[in-house]
């Protein structure tokens, strides 16, 4: 072996390796359980190395992009662990992407091999200049079209021997494009540095064990995604696999799967306790749930209530963290719920400040930005100088999120700074108007937004969804005793539902745009 391979696997870390070296440990102990399937660690070990065969035979090198559409499968997680063993660079395609979507990213990225869920043939435009351009593709799940192969049979043909390559710590991992407010999506790139420290967070600050059984309903084209599956292989639990988050299967997961340990976004939650008969559910094996985006207060109790002895946490992460951030911590939780969106202690590896418009540190209780360094800051964003030089100013990560802290140390997240509402020359936080309508008893879902007016530039809008019937005036009203004057919503719609990317955030954006024309309405 050539010394300079030799000493980089000596003392390498590398996404890949994780997975190796549990299933050196635990071979027999099943990694993944998938549509009635168990899949060992050896053999989801096996699977990574024949995707790394198959990708050397195809002729990639350290540094080419592996793109993947799909959906939860045992082989889109094998991909990208096998990509990092021979240093490519998994490229994951948001699901819910169409056409020219789907085209930028791969005419940004170049990818040298495509994967693409049988599902989601659909989604792609074939004979797109973009697609084309792709020397290899492959259908995962399905009948491949003219020019393309089966990835189950490729897979198969390919050798199952663990790859020797020379992989740096910096060197990048994934390329993660994150929607934004913006016309297209940005690259993140995170190295395998960034997920290592994302893994001493997992394993310090989340408490994951090898006795957890962690449901997987996060989509894997998400850094969310990605990080419980890294968290779960590398300590050696069980995780519990599902295509994508149904309400019907994740508790049919919890009850019959024995899932312990979950981590969804807020959407989820609020869309389980929707369930009929949610209250008649078996919760009692459930021992953590993380949260993450805002949760409000009165789902919080509700939650707390079904399973009373879970340990429950509330995070808060960014793509451009790895996903870090920072988490309340189960003990500390229930006290700080009497402000909305306690988001805790800095994650391990992560120092966090909450700082003015020049990066000086602000005192508790003052409402700043939220800036971040250490090893979990992405490399930056895909062939992007300048907005990376922005976002990266004075030697921290600008996170483009507000927040506070108390006297005691603990986060508290306020809003987007693109999400403030600027009415009447007053700043208003949507996240706080939220918080006051979603007490309401009629509402479901709520969200806030600045829509345009001739006379106060921006109004506070409320779009809501109701579980029973209401007003506007009633919703007005409810805010106007729990609300400054300034704050209160100056107009409310209804909607059937709201919109959403595939990672449960709701669009704004979206929003803003469908009620951008009800200026004096």
């Amino acid at each position: 072996m050539e010394s300079r391979v030799a000493e980089n696997l000596m003392r390498r870390f590398n996404v890949g390796d994780a997975l190796r070296r549990t299933a050196l440990r635990r071979p027999n102990s099943p990694a993944l359980l998938f549509e009635g399937r168990t899949v060992s660690y050896r053999e989801l070990d096996e699977l990574a190395n024949r995707a790394a065969d198959l990708l050397l035979a195809l002729g990639l090198e350290r540094g080419d992009r592996v793109a993947v559409l799909g959906l939860n499968t045992p082989e889109f997680a094998a991909t990208w662990l096998g990509s990092s063993r021979i240093g490519a660079v998994l490229l994951p395609i948001n699901a819910m992407l169409r056409g020219a979507e789907i085209d930028y990213v791969l005419s940004k990225a170049t990818p040298q091999v495509l994967v693409v869920d049988g599902v989601l043939l659909g989604n792609l435009t074939l004979d797109s200049p973009a697609v084309r351009a792709v020397p290899n593709r492959f259908v995962l799940q399905g009948p491949p079209p003219d020019g393309w192969r089966a990835y189950e049979a490729a897979l198969a043909d390919a050798g199952s021997g663990f790859p020797e390559r020379f992989v740096a710590n910096e060197d990048p991992s994934t390329l993660i494009f994150t929607s934004d407010t913006e016309s297209f999506p940005k690259g993140v790139v995170n190295t395998h540095l960034n997920w290592f420290a994302a893994l001493l967070s997992a394993a310090t600050d989340l408490g994951i064990t090898r006795q957890n059984r962690l449901l997987m309903a996060l989509p894997l084209f998400h850094v969310a995604g990605m990080y419980v599956l890294l968290a779960t292989l590398n300590v050696g639990a069980a995780g519990v696999m599902v295509r994508r988050f149904d309400p019907m299967k994740v508790l049919e997961a919890i009850d019959r799967q024995e899932v312990d340990y979950l981590v969804l976004p807020s959407t989820a939650y609020v869309g389980l306790l929707r369930v009929p008969g949610i209250e008649r559910r078996n919760f009692a094996g459930l021992k953590r749930a993380v949260v993450f985006q805002y949760l409000p207060t009165q789902a919080f109790e509700r939650w707390l209530q079904l399973a009373p002895q879970a340990e429950w946490m509330s995070y808060w992460g960014q793509s451009e963290l790895t996903p870090l951030g920072s988490v309340t911590p189960p003990e500390d939780l229930r006290r700080k719920l009497s402000a909305p969106d306690p988001i805790g202690l800095p994650h391990l590896p992560l120092e966090v400040r909450v700082a003015d418009e020049s990066g000086s540190e602000l005192p508790p209780g003052r409402v700043g930005e939220l800036l971040a360094r250490g090893p979990a800051v992405m490399q930056g964003y895909y062939e992007d100088p300048e907005r990376t030089a922005q976002t990266f100013r004075g030697g921290w990560h600008h996170t483009g999120d507000l927040g506070y802290r108390d006297e005691e140390g603990y986060l508290y997240f306020v809003d987007r700074i693109k999400d403030v509402i600027k009415s009447g020359g007053e700043n208003v936080s949507s996240q706080e108007v939220e918080e006051a309508i979603a007490e309401h008893p009629a509402v479901a879902e709520v969200v806030v937004i600045g829509t345009p007016d001739p006379y106060w530039i921006e109004v506070v809008t409320a779009v809501v969804v109701t579980r029973e019937p209401a007003t506007a005036e009633e919703i007005i009203t409810h805010c106007r005793s729990r609300l400054s004057s300034f704050k209160v919503p100056k107009r409310v719609q209804f909607v059937d539902s709201l919109p959403r990317n595939p990672a449960g955030k709701i669009l704004k954006r979206e929003l803003r745009r469908q009620f951008a024309g009800e200026a004096g309405a």
